[in-house]
């Protein structure tokens, strides 16, 4: 049993062979979890209810995080995410509704008065593995 979940473990926060790789990097805070969903479909993205798969990465340095998608093969997808750094499951935005957490997408889209579209950080995999890199900032 420990076996188990000790490699249940490890392919979540360890790159691996085969899957999507997401590192996280620019990460201020050593605190919170990252909330992250990998989107295979337009009508879906930014449903994390309806994401082809969602992990919540404990975040304990600052710097640069990996987070394995093993289960996935090449396709379309897009990705979202959110450094919860206080805890609260949610992210936090100031009355305006502009996130006060720092937050990314693939591609590294960033518009400046909207969320990221999927046309913005949709992109095409067609190796054994990929690895892509979002950088987390706040608005």
């Amino acid at each position: 049993m420990h076996t188990l979940l000790f490699i249940l473990i490890s392919g979540i926060f360890q790159p691996a062979d085969t899957g999507l790789n997401v590192v996280f990097t620019h990460i201020k805070e050593d605190r919170g979890q990252i909330y992250v969903a990998v989107y295979d479909r337009a009508e879906s993205y930014m449903s994390p209810e309806k994401a082809r798969a969602v992990r919540i990465v404990p975040v304990r340095q600052k710097g640069s995080l990996t987070c394995a998608f093993p289960e996935l093969g090449p396709g379309t997808y897009a990705v979202s995410c959110f450094h919860d750094v206080n805890g609260n499951g949610t992210m936090d935005t100031n009355f305006l509704g502009i996130p006060s957490e720092p937050y990314g997408a693939s591609n590294n889209a960033r518009p400046k008065f909207r969320a990221p579209n999927w046309q913005e950080t949709r992109f095409e995999w067609k190796k054994e593995a990929a690895t892509i890199s979002i950088k987390l900032e706040k608005w």
